[in-house]
Formats: structure tokens, sequence, C-alpha cells
């Protein structure tokens, strides 16, 4: 979900279609806050923290594993400082099986701070509906997650497990009046947030829920045409592969993700079937002399990903499959699971005069602008 290039070679844009059964595509709770509980730091051993604990401000205290728990740091002129990195709110640590983990009390305008300038990237003046359009997305993602790992004791990950947060030193001035100009505004179907999802690029086309996920989609998850994101690096892609490498590489990942065909079994063609409307594909048959098995669609991009592609996944599944000059080809489209607002896109529609409200509009069907109760 981050836009600028260096970033999007950088991070797995969708690493959540690996954690398919983590996919949650309608909100888990009905209750509204205004303050997001952010998990910032997993695993660590040892922590320098800069706040309030207790009646004492501290700098830089060295908080190990082994202290007691949970320490509350409140935030000076509310701001806390993690390991040299400084965080708007206040923060919570927990021992978690001997290591510890920082949440960020944070106020949702502030977290959206460190969210919007990650995700949509460095973008200039004329293109600011675009950064309204994420700061909207990003605040009703962030809404429908609320109590997400509420057993852990927080809402989100500071990851592209849910969206990326970081500190302060990420903020914009850009970004931070996008937020401003459209505070408390979600997008909201049937009265609850809807699931924003967005992504890098679609390609000419975003993709139905179901083509990256299994489950009931949501109705306003569908695919629609976008002529918008054609200037980004990768409205269209190229893979090429020798014959032998291209089927060792399909069969070891047919083996990660369980759908193992025995070495002794020829592989004599592949087909893709995809949906008449996005052009993704709906699942794989892949026909040997005993039998054909089918792979569904929201796998693909892990059975044709390889190291070359962030997080092992093939960069979209609007892809096509083909021989050209000896060699076993594989090109397609877009960059991301598809679904929803495409950021390449919703930047040429603010280019292009478009304001944030139909930014929004045209990716999610039949959604409404409302605020946070």
């Amino acid at each position: 979900m981050i836009m600028n290039g260096k970033r999007i070679a950088a991070i797995a844009l969708c690493l959540q279609c690996i954690m398919l059964s983590r996919c949650i595509h309608y909100t888990r709770t009905d209750r509204m806050r205004t303050t997001m509980r952010v998990s910032i730091l997993e695993n660590a051993q040892t922590v320098m923290i800069t706040g309030i604990i207790g009646a004492t401000y501290c700098t830089d205290k060295k908080i190990s594993a082994q202290d007691k728990f949970p320490v509350l740091v409140k935030g000076k002129h509310n701001t806390v400082i993690v390991n040299n990195k400084t965080y708007h709110g206040n923060l919570e640590l927990l021992n978690v099986n001997n290591a510890i983990r920082v949440i960020n009390i944070v106020d949702m305008e502030d977290y959206l701070k460190g969210v919007v300038p990650c995700e949509i990237g460095r973008i200039s003046p004329a293109l600011a509906e675009a950064a309204k359009a994420q700061a909207v997305a990003a605040r009703t993602y962030a809404c429908a997650h609320i109590d997400q790992y509420a057993s852990l004791g927080f809402d989100l990950y500071s990851t592209i497990r849910d969206q990326v947060y970081r500190d302060m030193s990420v903020e914009t001035e850009l970004t931070n009046q996008a937020i401003d100009e459209t505070k408390g505004e979600i997008l909201s179907y049937q009265g609850r947030p809807i699931e924003a999802k967005y992504h890098s690029t679609c390609g000419g086309q975003t993709a139905d829920f179901n083509d990256a996920w299994p489950g009931t989609p949501p109705p306003y998850l569908q695919s629609v045409r976008c002529t918008y994101c054609e200037t980004s690096p990768h409205f269209t892609w190229e893979k090429r592969y020798e014959a032998g490498d291209f089927y060792a590489g399909l069969r070891m990942k047919l083996k990660e993700i369980g759908s193992a065909i025995p070495d002794s079994e020829y592989i004599k063609n592949i087909s893709l079937i995809r949906n008449k409307r996005s052009k993704r594909i709906l699942r794989v048959e892949i026909t040997t002399k005993v039998r054909t098995y089918t792979i569904p669609g929201y796998q693909v991009r892990a059975l044709f990903g390889d190291k070359n592609d962030p997080g092992d996944l093939l960069k979209s599944n609007y892809v096509m499959l083909g021989v050209k000059d000896g060699k076993i080809v594989l090109w397609g489209h877009g960059f991301g699971h598809g679904v929803g607002m495409c950021q390449f896109g919703a930047i040429e529609m603010s280019r292009q005069g478009k304001t944030y409200k139909e930014i929004l509009q045209h990716y999610y069907t039949g959604v409404k602008l409302t605020r946070m109760r």
C-alpha cells in the first residue's frame, strides 16, 4: 500500500494476501472510539523510553524484559520517545512470552499523521485531493478494525499487516492538512465503517473482493474500470523463465500452498480461468496425465511469485501466461491485490481535478461519506 516507487520495491505490498484467514471484510465491533492502540514494537528484550512513568519524567530510561509489567508511559506535551523515535500519545509496555511489546495509545487523527504519508507517499500540493482520499480510507480502515486484536491488547499492527504507521519524522505539512480537512470523515455502508481496502496499481480495472480473498464479498468492493493509473511503473510488467526453471519453481510453490503435484506426474497444460469483469484469475487448472489440479485465484500470486518479487508474491493476479522466443512468459497489469482504491489512480484523478469525494465514490461502490459517531 506504499505509493512512492522506492518503498513499493522495498515493502511487500500485499502480504495481507498471505494471511487469508486474517482477512476480515466486515467491521468486527459496534464500538466506535477516537483513540487507537497500535503495536509499534514486538519481541524486544530492551527498549529505551522517554516520557512520564508514574510521577517521574524519564529520559532514555532502559526497560528490559525482566522488569515488572505493564509499564505505563504518559507523553509530555502529548509525545513519547521509543528508541529515539518520537510518537504522539502515550505508551503501554507489556511482557509477551518474555519479550516486550510496545503499544502506542494515540488519538485517531494523530495516528493518521503517521499513516497517510507512508501509504500515499510524498506528493505535491496539486495532488492534495488524493491525500484526502487516502486519509479517509485509512481512517475508515482503522475504525473498522477497532478491537481486531483485543485478546492481545491492541487494535492494529504498525506494519503492512494492517496499515504502515511510523513516528513523527514521516509527517508532512500536506498530509497533515489533508487529515485536518477531512477530520472525522469515514466511508460507511448500512451505517457501519466499510473495509476500506486499497492498493498501489490496479492496471486498468480494480478487482472483485473474491479475486483476492475467499468468503462472502462486501457489496462495495466490486470491480470498476480505472483509466487513471497508466502512469504507474507497475501498470504493465513481464517476467521470463527458462522452461525448466519455471516448472521447478511451480512445483515448489505448489508444495508451499498445500497443492503438491507428484514429481512422477508430467504437467501437460496450465489453464488460467479468469473473471470476465475484473480480468483477474478465478482459478488455475493444472492438467497432468493423471488428473486436473485446481488452484483458487486468491493463491495465484503465491503460486507464480518468486524470490525476485516483493514478499515472494507475483505483483498481481491480473496476469497472462504464454511462450515467447522459447521462454515461458508471465505478463500482467498492476501491483497489489487490486481491491478498492487504486492509489496511482487516485493521484491521477486528483491531478485531473477530481475531488477526494469523487475519488472515493469511484472506487467504493454505493458507500456514504459520514462522520465518526
